[in-house]
């Protein structure tokens, strides 16, 4: 049960109602908890849509790539709600189901590129540290500075996403057809 109610239409007083009118034109329907939970305060909201929206279709930074990047920071900060929904946004994205089921030991796969490498890892290193050293760094420069730039965005997004839905303790939507995921965690 989430900490704070979601939003519905049958009780939200009409700046939620235009708010909730705003996410599901920007969003397609049904809307996500995470959504609906923020809608509580629709200023807060507003800011959050915009972020997320941006990150999601103003992109420099292949989709694969950043797929990679948000399930790890999903699997390190142990975020079930945002693994569980970007586990088969990465299968769409061109991520394979081997590919997901190995990233913890990414470091030593044959299913990882060189660029899956550095991503995957600058995701973990600054999910874990709020920064990456300089040889991860310097690994993303084929990437260009804007997709660098965007892959700190995403990271730091995603970060702050798994620490609302955490903190909000989100359920899963009925509605959402939720993968089978094994149990994984980064080593130390």
């Amino acid at each position: 049960m989430p900490r704070i109610p979601y939003v519905v239409r049958d009780t939200a007083n009409a700046e939620q109602q235009v708010h909730l009118d705003t996410l599901e034109a920007t969003r397609g329907g049904p809307v996500s908890n995470i959504f609906l939970a923020l809608a509580n305060v629709p200023a807060l909201g507003e800011g959050v849509l915009a972020m997320a929206t941006s990150l999601r279709k103003s992109t420099l930074l292949s989709r694969r790539l950043r797929e990679l990047a948000i399930v790890t920071v999903g699997i390190e900060t142990g975020a079930t709600y945002e693994l569980l929904h970007h586990w088969n946004v990465a299968l769409r994205a061109g991520v394979t189901q081997a590919q997901l089921e190995a990233m913890t030991s990414y470091e030593s796969s044959a299913l990882f590129s060189t660029q899956d490498r550095a991503v995957i890892r600058f995701a973990l290193e600054l999910t874990r540290t709020g920064k990456a050293a300089s040889p991860t760094w310097d690994a993303l420069e084929s990437l260009g500075s804007d997709a660098r730039l965007e892959l700190v965005l995403t990271v730091s997004w995603y970060n702050c996403v798994a620490r609302m839905a955490q903190s909000l303790e989100l359920d899963m939507e009925e509605w959402f057809p939720a993968p089978s995921i094994p149990k994984m965690a980064f080593p130390a």
